[in-house]
């Protein structure tokens, strides 16, 4: 299906793989410790400027170049981080935010319950679709979020990362699939 859009609503319903999702492809993905902030990121953390963050506890979900945590870790409470890249986990350590965790986690790793055991006022998610292999693994990581959550906990994405994905690497999500799943849930 390489170039083709795929929508929430056409995507496999189970790929075949419960305790791996994209094992063969999430080594392809980008490393981006050297990119710069890309324009979904800047205007997740222009909203949250407008919200405020003191004291908040959050879950940035691809963690990249860091520059999030550099951003917010002197307002947050806690930011915790998701990636898949080692480069990406090396460079969050090597800086030294006494509140700045990162882990190396698939979002749609099973094992996400037992690595993620604190709660957020936010999880902060460019392509909540990247690397979804199939509904079932998607479905997984949004009750994960949804589990992972405070009572009025909020998960920020932008349609222009929604819009983005890598050919095989996920599909898009539009506004009304979102609206969908809220109904959903």
């Amino acid at each position: 299906m390489s170039g083709e859009s795929r929508t929430y609503a056409t995507y496999q319903e189970f790929c075949g793989n419960l305790e791996q999702p994209w094992v063969t492809r999430i080594s392809e993905a980008v490393d981006w410790t050297q990119q710069e902030t890309t324009r979904d990121q800047a205007c997740i953390e222009a909203v949250l400027d407008t919200i405020g963050v003191p004291s908040a506890s959050i879950l940035h979900v691809g963690v990249g170049n860091s520059k999030f945590a550099q951003r917010f870790a002197s307002r947050a409470r806690r930011i915790d981080g998701l990636t898949v890249h080692q480069n990406e986990k090396t460079r969050a350590d090597a800086l030294g935010l006494p509140n700045y965790h990162v882990y190396i986690l698939n979002k749609y790793s099973p094992g996400f319950v037992t690595v993620i055991t604190n709660t957020y006022d936010f999880i902060i998610d460019n392509n909540l679709a990247s690397f979804a292999c199939c509904k079932h693994h998607f479905s997984v990581m949004f009750e994960n979020y949804l589990r992972a959550l405070t009572f009025h906990g909020q998960i920020l994405t932008c349609q222009i990362g929604m819009d983005a994905y890598h050919g095989d690497f996920g599909w898009v999500m539009t506004y009304a699939d979102l609206v969908s799943l809220e109904r959903q849930l």
